[in-house]
């Protein structure tokens, strides 16, 4: 009788246990995880420089209409610097895209886009 209630004992809770692992008890790859940390670094990195020339292109702005029309060379300096500044926050946001698709392929767990 003991050993019937031990063979019952078994197979109720050996699947229990089997089936009962968490993904937080898997062993996470370290290459994976300082991969996601670098490839985090950099967007975060573009993001910062994507909110710089986002301020400066208003600054821009604002000192473009500031200006005096007598101020002509300084008026086409201001053009051509507006110019300049959309392109690149143009250009840094097709990276920062690039870098969260990046990410996402990577199969970085948790992150926080």
């Amino acid at each position: 009788m003991p050993s019937r209630i031990c063979a019952v004992f078994l197979t109720l809770a050996l699947p229990t246990t089997l089936w009962g692992q968490t993904t937080s008890d898997l062993v996470a790859d370290p290459n994976l995880s300082s991969r996601c940390r670098e490839l985090l670094k950099d967007r975060n990195d573009k993001v910062a420089t994507r909110q710089r020339l986002t301020g400066l292109l208003q600054r821009n702005q604002n000192l473009l209409k500031q200006t005096p029309e007598s101020r002509s060379l300084m008026n086409k300096r201001l053009k051509a610097n507006e110019i300049t500044l959309r392109n690149e926050l143009y250009l840094a946001t097709l990276q920062v895209q690039s870098m969260e698709e990046a990410i996402i392929r990577s199969g970085c767990p948790g992150i926080n886009l």
